[in-house]
């Protein structure tokens, strides 16, 4: 029975080690893409094509939002409004170059509205809201998720090796 023990601690490590990494695995990552000639003109603010494909976007927190320029000149991306006072706040994109990426996880719940500040009537929206999907009760460790993994990696080295 020394053989049931040692596989027993070692399949509870294994699953405690895993869990520790499973709230990210269900974080998802949505796509908009600033769209061809967006910035050359204001001809996206109406019409049935838009600056930002899509416009709106509905997602949980903890998602994530990855823009692609698909423009032929650079754009920068920042929260809140062209005119308001209080712009930059959660994110600021830098320099998007044309075909390359810029990405932001969400981690709270509400309405953020963006814009390139290079462009003002680029506008959109991102509305993180609680999951709608299914539900996953994972333990969440947070910072201590690399922590969790080491000891359980020694933790299987030290049970592979114990004589019982």
């Amino acid at each position: 029975m020394k053989y049931d023990n040692r596989y027993l601690f070692l399949t509870l490590v294994l699953v405690f080690g895993v869990a520790a990494a499973v709230p990210s695995a269900f974080a998802a990552t949505t796509q908009v893409t600033i769209m061809p000639g967006s910035g050359s003109g204001q001809s996206c603010v109406s019409g049935p094509i838009t600056c930002f494909s899509p416009n709106i976007v509905d997602i949980s927190p903890g998602d994530t939002v990855t823009w692609r320029n698909g423009d032929n000149m650079a754009h920068e991306l920042t929260d809140g409004l062209p005119y308001g006072n209080q712009t930059g706040v959660l994110f600021d994109s830098g320099t998007i170059e044309p075909a390359t990426t810029y990405s932001f996880t969400f981690q709270n719940s509400g309405d953020y509205r963006y814009f390139a500040k290079d462009t003002k009537w680029m506008v959109g929206e991102v509305i993180v809201g609680p999951s709608t999907g299914t539900s996953y009760t994972v333990p969440e460790f947070g910072n201590l998720a690399g922590f969790v993994v080491l000891v359980s990696i020694v933790g299987v080295v030290i049970v592979t090796r114990a004589k019982f």
